[in-house]
């Protein structure tokens, strides 16, 4: 077994372009708002820092796309995440570009900011993918992991879909030994 298995330097390239983007985007911003040259200059660092990280972080998620074991739904949701990271990159490219080829004009700071929701929405979901879609994780892991859940509650229960009761002891909503739920609510019969 691999300890750095490919896939896992996307989530630790992403966090480059995250930050370098967006205070670079805010940085324009507040440049294009007061005329300082000195935050203009500011943000020329973080742009390089962050479109850097963007061209790893598509390269790396690009990998990650064809490695990952996920579902159906899940599939459908990292083809939406892939293709909103690559609109939000040409975005980004194309408000940096312009801000070099005309240093005077605030429409790449306008541009940047709409680059900057792409990013956020990127980042929402990539965490949904993570977090709801156990991307990345090992179908035998997830399997685990429900297992150790099933017999262990912390003042609440968790239903089939996810919902949770925190008034609820009740062990009812618990999966029967019959079956198994994979990663999206997947029914696995045993």
């Amino acid at each position: 077994m691999d300890p750095f298995p490919q896939h896992s330097w996307h989530p630790m390239v992403i966090h480059f372009p995250l930050v370098g983007l967006l205070l670079a985007v805010a940085l324009d911003a507040f440049a294009a708002w007061t005329g300082s040259s000195r935050w203009r200059e500011t943000a020329t660092l973080l742009w390089w820092v962050g479109l850097l990280g963007a061209a790893a972080a598509v390269a790396t998620g690009l990998i990650a796309y064809n490695r990952v074991e996920h579902s159906e739904l899940a599939h459908a949701r990292m083809t939406l995440h892939r293709n909103l990271a690559l609109a939000t990159f040409v975005v980004l490219l194309g408000a940096a570009f312009w801000r070099w080829r005309q240093p005077a004009s605030r429409g790449p700071a306008f541009i940047g900011a709409v680059g900057a929701f792409g990013l956020l929405a990127v980042g929402n979901l990539g965490g949904e993918l993570v977090f709801r879609h156990a991307i990345g994780m090992p179908t035998e892991t997830v399997e685990q992991v429900m297992m150790e859940r099933g017999g262990h509650e912390h003042g609440h229960a968790v239903t089939r879909d996810g919902a949770a009761h925190p008034d609820s002891a009740d062990t009812d909503s618990a999966p029967d030994s019959s079956e198994t739920h994979g990663v999206d609510g997947d029914h696995h019969h045993s």
